[in-house]
């Protein structure tokens, strides 16, 4: 039930304005404690799930683990942003990566190598976290800086080619569309 309640949270903030959220978007590899405890989403008692997100996807990718798990980024996330508050110089990506490898194995239903396009389609009010995460996750798995979140044009083109292409993998789509998009900030 939860997992249901995050995912929807993040598609009423974040679809069809996900994009709006990139001006969010982070370098997980730079994305400083500073930065995390001084989100505005966090100073107004939210989470900053965008960047939750997106550094999930991407730590989520260097320990091969699979599967997009709201439960692992919300206990995550807390105990980040623990840790961040005396911390302002480390850089979040380094605990985030350590603690999804040391943490349980998440289970559920959005797996960056076996979600098809199909299952977004039957489910498109959840899949707007998955398609963040799944971003973060391409950039970290493909070596790359490339993102489909730079703007709506590129997310609805995303969405399109999914849609299309239903026997497809949501992460094979992704990738085929992030060789044309702009690097990430």
């Amino acid at each position: 039930m939860l997992k249901k309640m995050l995912f929807a949270a993040l598609a009423l903030c974040c679809v069809p304005g996900l994009a709006q959220a990139a001006n969010e978007k982070i370098d997980p590899e730079t994305y400083l404690c500073a930065e995390l405890v001084s989100n505005e989403a966090l100073l107004r008692g939210e989470p900053p799930i965008f960047e939750a997100l997106q550094l999930d996807g991407y730590a989520s990718a260097a320990v091969n683990m699979d599967v997009a798990s709201p439960d692992a980024v919300q206990i995550i996330l807390t105990e980040a942003v623990n840790w961040c508050q005396t911390r302002p110089t480390d850089k979040v990506y380094a605990i985030w990566q350590q603690m999804r490898a040391t943490g349980p194995v998440p289970e559920g239903e959005w797996n960056a190598k076996t979600t098809s396009c199909a299952d977004y389609a039957l489910n498109q009010e959840d899949a707007s976290g998955f398609i963040i995460w799944l971003d973060g996750y391409n950039r970290k798995a493909s070596g790359t800086t490339k993102s489909i979140l730079n703007s709506d044009e590129d997310v609805r083109g995303f969405i399109d080619a999914c849609l299309v292409s239903p026997k497809r993998t949501m992460l094979e789509v992704l990738q085929e569309r992030a060789k044309d998009a702009p690097a990430a900030k």
